[in-house]
């Protein structure tokens, strides 16, 4: 019987299913080109280190943008906790630093316009402007998400033309306005004025969160007997949670530090709010930028601690709201 010829293609016997002897030689047909592969193998590794260097052109971006952000911060800090003779040769000088927190307790009881009365008005105008805003907002979201009635389309774009207006357009009659329904330079003026600025974007907002609640969750309460009132308040707001949050943490920053309005509509100084104190603290010699500094940290701590306390919802709020 002749010998196998080593060089012939291998087979696989039919009828046990396992490789005959065949199997065990390769022909030079099977034997791979190593020029070709090694090539593959360096453009493989050219083509996976593109992702890896624009990540790493992200990295370089972030950190770029979060150093030019955090310094400006720390020297306003620094700032806060030293003497003036300190701080006129510049914060970043640190021979012979002397921290004090003389420079918060003179803005916090200054005489002409003390930082602590401030912020307990601000936190007066802020609060109710947020809270109406959030419930006004949401009960005017759900049915542009939901239902169709006259004038829906128009209806929307007057509220996204409101958003568009500059807040200079509308101060001459509000002013007006304000004056003949006896409101000028008051908290309730203010709030209302707040009210009616914040509502449109919050109206965008939630109406595009509420477009991703899917409607069958409402259809088998609505099954089970629940009226529309008690779909909204049972299965809407909870689920409506960390756009509320987003809502709340937004309005509450943008009115807090608004100073347009304030500075329009109040006009009595034992009703000034923090944005209105900060340039009064400049100093009639000379500039007091320690107190500046001092009172611009406790104005702007309290949104930041907001924040911080409600990241994680006003992160999954926002993320929903845009992608919907």
């Amino acid at each position: 019987m002749a010998e196998d010829d080593p060089l012939e293609p291998t087979g696989i016997d039919a009828g046990s299913g396992r490789a005959t002897d065949h199997d065990q030689y390769l022909s030079v047909d099977d034997v791979p080109d190593i020029a070709p592969t090694a090539e593959l193998s360096w453009r493989t590794r050219i083509i996976e280190s593109i992702p890896a260097k624009r990540r790493a052109l992200k990295y370089v971006v972030a950190i770029t943008i979060a150093v030019l952000w955090i310094v400006p911060f720390i020297g306003l800090f620094m700032a806060s906790i030293r003497p003036l003779s300190e701080i006129i040769g510049g914060w970043w000088h640190l021979e012979g630093m002397t921290v004090t927190f003389e420079n918060y307790y003179r803005a916090w009881n200054y005489s002409t316009a003390p930082m602590g009365q401030a912020l307990l008005n601000t936190f007066i105008v802020t609060i109710p402007a947020v809270l109406v805003v959030m419930l006004l907002g949401v009960m005017a979201a759900y049915p542009f998400a939901r239902f169709e009635f006259p004038l829906k389309t128009t209806l929307f774009f007057l509220i996204l033309l409101v958003m568009a207006a500059p807040p200079e357009l509308i101060a001459m009659g509000n002013f007006n306005a304000l004056r003949e329904f006896g409101l000028f330079d008051t908290y309730m003026g203010l709030i209302l004025i707040h009210i009616g600025w914040g509502l449109g974007w919050v109206v965008l907002f939630l109406r595009n969160y509420l477009l991703g609640i899917p409607e069958e969750l409402e259809e088998a309460a609505r099954i089970d007997g629940a009226s529309r009132y008690q779909i909204f308040r049972t299965i809407i707001l909870p689920l409506s949670t960390p756009a509320l949050v987003s809502v709340a943490v937004i309005q509450f920053t943008w009115v807090w530090n608004a100073f347009f309005f304030p500075l329009v509509f109040m006009r009595s100084p034992e009703l000034y709010l923090a944005p209105q104190v900060l340039p009064l603290m400049r100093g009639r010699v000379q500039v007091e930028w320690g107190l500046i500094a001092a009172g611009s940290i406790m104005t702007m701590a309290v949104p930041v601690l907001l924040f911080l306390f409600l990241e994680r919802y006003y992160k999954r709020g926002m993320v929903a709201a845009v992608a919907d």
